[in-house]
């Protein structure tokens, strides 16, 4: 296969990944189990168990063990990982269905709404930073690869996976402080 068609097939295996766990932790009774447990090692816990500066610790580390952890056996650790992600979120999303599911206008609390908005920061921005270092940690393990077996690697047009890597744990850290603000006002 051509290096070029590699860059796709990685974003087909993180997303695909991702979106069979959520399957199977709604579906498939894997909410708890191996794949839970493992999902835990690059996902934010719910803000409950929480103290107010942690979100900035776990929304960095989070993106760091994505890219880390998919470079594992050259690419197959972002498929088990992000697939244990995928089924740690399902539990996610569905506690957060059953939040807002109990709501009427007159029993918000703010206290509710802080908590949604984490789980919400949760899901629309550390999880595609988390997505985007599982990609780029897949492409470093083929390139890697590619050494290894002595095969000719053309040269990264634009930023490599590092330079990309240190943009997402910034935007990460960006959305950790406002995390930490949400934790601090739930």
């Amino acid at each position: 296969m051509r290096e070029e068609y590699w860059y796709y097939a990685f974003w087909l295996l993180v997303i695909g990944s991702w979106v069979l766990g959520i399957a199977y932790g709604r579906w498939g009774g894997g909410g708890s189990g191996v794949f839970a447990d493992l999902g835990q090692a690059i996902s934010v816990p719910p803000p409950i168990q929480l103290a107010w500066w942690q979100p900035l610790v776990y929304f960095t580390f989070t993106v760091i063990a994505a890219f880390v952890l998919s470079q594992l056996f050259f690419g197959v650790g972002a498929a088990v990982f992000i697939f244990s992600r995928g089924v740690y979120d399902g539990g996610l999303i569905l506690s957060l269905e059953n939040m807002v599911r109990g709501w009427t206008l007159a029993s918000i609390s703010p206290a509710e709404l802080w908590t949604v908005f984490f789980i919400l920061l949760v899901l629309t921005v550390n999880l595609p930073l988390c997505l985007w270092a599982a990609h780029l940690g897949t492409q470093r393990a083929m390139r890697m690869w590619y050494r290894l077996r002595g095969k000719p690697i053309t040269p990264t047009v634009g930023a490599g996976p590092i330079p990309n890597l240190f943009l997402a744990v910034a935007a990460s850290l960006a959305a950790g402080l406002v995390g930490a603000f949400a934790i601090a006002y739930a």
